[in-house]
């Protein structure tokens, strides 16, 4: 079972009693901190398992896969997410004119991330951005105080995802060289670009058809795809089934995206 209970823009983002399958999505800004049980989060090739007092933390919108991997009827995973601003904090940080950590965070580079809190920060969100992985989250969401760079890069293909991406025009459309572009982009997404965009691609592919309204050859067109023998490759790559067989299994478990 899975409650959203809206405080603000603070949710209970999942309460289980058992494990659950693996899971792909995308995760938007945002703090998720396990409370009780334990979960696993593959975060480009990076796979990690938390528990209780652990946080998952993302700076920029990330495809990644998600599982409780701890959770009964007598002890149920219980997490609790808030949802963050990346445009507003930034302003923020600029407007309060508030300096980073000198500790930076061994992860610092990447758009999201898992660490373990203390005690102050799970008493308060604030202490979120004081805490030693917080220098991180600062250093990623300025990104959009600059108009123009990853920020803009990632906004564009979040927008064009189905248009065919050229890296050089993307790169001279946010004022960064192409090598520039993919290394920062590789550095906070653990991705490059294009693998950014196939991941888009197929999780739209997905929501889709499980609305059934489609087939699969017009999914993979209104996707961005031009052969539907390569979408069909790439969707049981990314998901481990054919389309229609993994919509299937997410029908019959019940699943809504």
């Amino acid at each position: 079972m899975e409650n959203q209970l809206i405080a603000g823009r603070v949710f209970v983002n999942g309460v289980y009693d058992e494990p659950t399958v693996l899971n792909r999505g995308m995760l938007q800004p945002s703090m998720c901190i396990v409370l009780q049980g334990r979960k696993k989060m593959l975060i480009g090739d990076n796979v990690t398992e938390y528990g209780p007092g652990s946080y998952s933390l993302a700076a920029v919108d990330m495809p990644v896969s998600g599982q409780v991997t701890q959770a009964s009827e007598s002890a149920p995973y219980y997490g609790v997410r808030i949802d963050l601003d990346s445009k507003e904090i930034a302003d923020l940080i600029v407007s309060l004119q508030i300096t980073l950590p000198e500790k930076q965070h061994e992860a610092s580079n990447a758009g999201a991330w898992v660490t373990q809190s203390d005690e102050a920060l799970q008493e308060s969100f604030l202490r979120l951005v004081t805490a030693p992985a917080g220098s991180a989250f600062w250093k990623q969401t300025l990104v959009w105080t600059q108009g123009k760079g990853v920020g803009e890069a990632l906004a564009w293909i979040k927008r064009h995802f189905a248009e065919p991406l050229k890296i050089d025009e993307l790169a001279k459309r946010v004022g960064m060289s192409s090598s520039s572009l993919h290394h920062r982009f590789k550095a906070l997404t653990v991705m490059s670009p294009l693998q950014y965009q196939k991941q888009i691609r197929l999780l739209e592919a997905r929501r889709l058809l499980l609305s059934g309204s489609l087939d699969v050859a017009n999914v993979a067109w209104l996707v961005g795809y031009e052969s539907p023998s390569q979408f069909n490759r790439e969707y049981r790559r990314s998901f481990g089934a054919a389309p229609l067989q993994d919509v299937e299994t997410l029908r019959q478990m019940g699943v809504t995206l």
